[in-house]
C-alpha cells in the first residue's frame, strides 16, 4: 500500500514533477508524459523517496496491456498502475503492486456495471471519474470493499470537503497548491 496521503496530486511535466519533488507530498500519479521521459522521472522520485503511481493509458509510446504494466512494474518499479482496464488491474496484482481501477460513471447503468465489475476483479482501489458525482457516492461506495477514490474536475477547497463528505477516502486532482495546501497525512 502507499503512504497516507489523501489529496494525490497528477504531474504531467519533467516541469510539475521538480515543484512536486520540493513540497513534502509522498505520492503522486503520473500521466501524459513521452515514456522516453518516464525512466528518469520515475528515477529522480524514487531517490527523493516519492512513491509513484503511473496512469498507464495516458503514458505517450507505451504499450497500453500487459505488457506495457510488465515493463512498468518489473523495469521501472512504478508503486502502483492506474488503468481502466480489467486484465491490467489483475497482471498489476499478481506482481504485487497496487492496482488501481479508474472508472467513469455516466449514469445509473454505469454504476451497476462498475459495481459489477469491481465485485468480479477486485481491485486494490477503484478511483470514480467525475469527482464532481459527491452526491451520489453515498448510495453506492459502502458496498465496495476497496479503497475508493475520485477524481475529475475538482477545482475548489468546497469540492474537496464536499467529496470527503461523501465517503471518498483519497483525491486524485491536477492543481499542484491545491493538493499542497489540503493534503493530510493520516
Amino acid at each position: 500500500m502507499i503512504s497516507k496521503q489523501n489529496i494525490i496530486p497528477v504531474i504531467t511535466s519533467m516541469k510539475g514533477l521538480e515543484a512536486f519533488l520540493r513540497t513534502s507530498l509522498k505520492v503522486f500519479i503520473l500521466q501524459d508524459v513521452h515514456i522516453n521521459h518516464l525512466k528518469d522521472m520515475i528515477k529522480m522520485a524514487h531517490e527523493a523517496k516519492k512513491e509513484v503511481i503511473v496512469h498507464i493509458e495516458l503514458i505517450q509510446g507505451l504499450a497500453n496491456d500487459e505488457f506495457g504494466a510488465q515493463f512498468l512494474i518489473q523495469q521501472l518499479h512504478v508503486d502502483g498502475l492506474i488503468s481502466s482496464k480489467p486484465k491490467i488491474i489483475e497482471m498489476t496484482q499478481k506482481n504485487r503492486c497496487l492496482g488501481i481501477l479508474r472508472v467513469f460513471i455516466m449514469d445509473s447503468k454505469s454504476i451497476k456495471r462498475s459495481l459489477q465489475l469491481i465485485e468480479a476483479i477486485k481491485p486494490d482501489v477503484v478511483e470514480f471519474l467525475p469527482a464532481l458525482i459527491y452526491e451520489v457516492f453515498p448510495t453506492f461506495i459502502n458496498d465496495i470493499k476497496a479503497e475508493v477514490w475520485a477524481g475529475g474536475l475538482v477545482q475548489t477547497p468546497y469540492q474537496i470537503q464536499s467529496i470527503f463528505a461523501s465517503g471518498i477516502k483519497r483525491i486524485t486532482l491536477s492543481n499542484l497548491e491545491l493538493a499542497i495546501k489540503y493534503a493530510e497525512f493520516n
